[in-house]
């Protein structure tokens, strides 16, 4: 898993909705930073860890710590 998927779930895991990860990555000169990208990772995660929704990939996350 890349560094920014571990940053996604991190701030995932603090409430942040996929706007305001786009806008968190384009603060700190993260890329990539659009929307569309963040969604895609999501989506690429959830794959990994078979999760259907953000919340089934929250219990995943957390059960695999």
């Amino acid at each position: 898993m890349e560094r920014v998927d571990k940053k996604i779930i991190q701030l995932l895991s603090k409430g942040y909705r996929t706007p305001e990860i786009s806008n968190h990555f384009i603060e700190k000169g993260i890329t990539p930073s659009s929307v569309s990208s963040v969604e895609k990772r999501i989506k690429a995660i959830k794959k990994v860890y078979g999760a259907k929704t953000l919340f089934h990939l929250a219990v995943l996350v957390t059960k695999s710590k």
